[in-house]
């Protein structure tokens, strides 16, 4: 049936950089909730989110001044790429009684793309592995009822375009990036003998969505780095829905990998992000895994303590020369409530001014080209948190001091995060800074598993991997998983080898298949779901004996698989 007209029109809507993009908590009445806002198009995301799109004003960098903070879209970005015998995944392959390959189980990518043509995706035969790929890019008047923009590619048209002379004229999704591509081999590729090379469930069926880029003035709205591959958080949430309503149409467990990630939010899990996922992981037969990024190092945080009203704190930032902006993040207790004073590298000052909910300042300084926005944005966040926004555009190079005040004071501590560090110049960074709570946003979030990145070369946790736990003190990540000089699969049908803490994450997510194939489909544990999934890894992880469990660091300690069967046993 073709498209409708107002298919169509929703879709270049969706597509347009005309168009400003929310996700709104509207807790079940949509009517209400369209009625308030007025959107030009929307998409119902599930019971509780919806997507909405409205007209950009003629100001894009004020587009979300007069709407919550919460129905603002993250940007996440890129976490990056022996190593499945070392986290005890390849014994599994070949146990005593036929081993588990995640036959019967769904791995979902959301990523950058999937190179289809591979041999790591393909059976013997020459057919594809993968059932189904989103690509969100691609435009066509094939259009989906409940995912109106880009173009789905069922498995027997990417097996005719297999079968062609030339594959990309009928299937042209491609992965420019490799990091998709990457992802999916080490969660499921297929054996290669020649190459050495085996993916964590071989036999595991592939759903892929290749995320399009984020719009360029969401892009403005976080000043994001030239070139960085950026994300947005509604995309992620309709590439969630789409593994899921495929999970059902083949009644398989689904078990999904996001290598993505930013550092800005919260930090304790109320993001819209986390609270979705944390829905997400409580199905039965659903698993949700999360790289925990690579921030450790990177002097993106910075944490303080304030003792009473009107004592202050100050903060020293550097900032590199070629920085062209960011947004940076002030937190704190629902309880405090805290103000900011800028001084710039030349000694321009920005005075204090007692924090109002709602109330912000824009101000461009008199002899440098920098303009600041300060804002507090705590009205309608999730936690009830504080939270001031400074964004600085064309900033002045050198040492900028921000000293905190306390307005009202109970509790007094108080965190800042810079973005990740793909989004900013490595040349900007706090001088004094904090290397805990430096997981990106959606890793601290409670069910979900979460991967920290360790060397399976010597046993030791890679210099950047970030570090937990939550805000609030909640233990992330869960287990640490191999990430470092990994070999895998790219495109054009080739192996190199990447680090990065998405890695671990696709370790992880490719353990969690063959756990539930021995699980669920085996029906030893009914109503086996992602929490499952992530005490089962907890209990078989190894632990140091120089090191305290949990940790910061390790979490519960490095992943071994093996030694969860074997626990298993050991307890039947």
């Amino acid at each position: 049936m073709p498209p409708s007209e107002e298919q169509l029109r929703c879709r270049d809507i969706i597509l347009s950089q005309d168009y400003a993009d929310f996700i709104v908590a509207y807790g079940g009445n949509v009517d209400v909730t369209v009625g308030v806002y007025e959107p030009s198009c929307y998409e119902i995301v599930n019971s509780n989110f919806l997507i909405m799109h409205k007209p950009l004003p003629a100001n894009r960098v004020t587009v979300y001044e007069n709407y919550p903070y919460s129905i603002i879209p993250e940007l996440l970005g890129n976490l990056d790429s022996t190593s499945m015998e070392q986290s005890g995944i390849l014994p599994t392959h070949y146990a005593p009684a036929g081993g588990f390959r995640g036959n019967g189980v769904m791995v979902g990518l959301i990523d950058s793309g999937i190179d289809y043509t591979h041999p790591v995706f393909r059976f013997q035969n020459g057919g594809t592995r993968i059932l189904a790929l989103w690509d969100q890019t691609i435009q066509t008047d094939e259009i989906m009822e409940r995912f109106p923009y880009g173009t789905e590619y069922t498995r027997d048209v990417i097996n005719q375009a297999l079968a062609s002379d030339d594959p990309y004229s009928s299937v042209p999704s491609t992965d420019e990036d490799g990091h998709g591509t990457f992802l999916a081999g080490i969660m499921a590729g297929s054996e290669d003998v020649s190459e050495d090379f085996i993916g964590a469930a071989p036999e595991a069926s592939i759903v892929a969505v290749k995320l399009k880029p984020a719009k360029e003035y969401l892009r403005d709205y976080y000043i994001i780095k030239e070139g960085a591959a950026a994300y947005q958080e509604t995309d992620i949430f309709m590439a969630v829905e789409y593994v899921l309503q495929k999970a059902l149409e083949y009644q398989m467990p689904a078990v999904i990998c996001l290598g993505l990630g930013n550092t800005l939010n919260s930090h304790e899990g109320t993001s819209n992000l986390s609270q979705y996922l944390n829905a997400v992981n409580n199905v039965t037969g659903v698993c949700v895994v999360v790289a925990g990024g690579n921030e450790l190092g990177k002097a993106h945080h910075y944490s303080g303590f304030i003792p009473s009203r009107d004592d202050s704190q100050t903060v020293e930032l550097k900032v590199g020369a070629s920085e062209r902006g960011f947004q940076m993040e002030l937190w704190g207790g629902s309880s405090d409530v805290f103000s900011v004073e800028i001084v710039s590298p030349e000694g321009e000052r920005i005075a204090r001014s007692q924090s109002r909910l709602g109330q912000s300042q824009r101000v461009k300084l008199l002899f440098e080209d920098t303009e600041i926005y300060i804002a507090d944005r705590s009205a309608g966040l999730p936690g009830g948190n504080f939270l001031s926004v400074i964004q600085f555009r064309n900033p002045t190079p050198g040492i900028w001091t921000i000293r905190v005040f306390g307005d009202r004071i109970l509790n007094g501590r108080f965190n800042i995060w810079l973005p990740m560090e793909k989004f900013i110049e490595e040349t900007t960074y706090f001088l004094s800074p904090d290397p805990n709570i430096t997981l990106t946003s959606a890793a601290t979030t409670s069910s979900t598993v979460v991967t920290a990145n360790y060397s399976h070369y010597n046993d030791s946790l890679y210099v950047t991997s970030s570090r937990g736990y939550t805000a609030s003190g909640f233990v992330k990540p869960d287990v640490a998983a191999p990430g470092v000089n990994v070999f895998g699969p790219v495109p054009g049908g080739r192996y190199e080898r990447r680090t990065g803490s998405s890695i671990s994450a696709a370790h992880a997510a490719g353990a969690a298949a063959l756990l539930f194939e021995w699980g669920l489909l085996n029906v030893i544990i009914l109503n086996m779901d992602g929490n499952d999934i992530r005490r089962l890894l907890i209990q078989g992880a190894v632990q140091k004996q120089n090191e305290e469990y949990p940790n910061q660091g390790w979490g519960y300690g490095a992943m071994n698989l093996k030694n969860t069967f074997e626990s298993l046993r050991v307890l039947r």
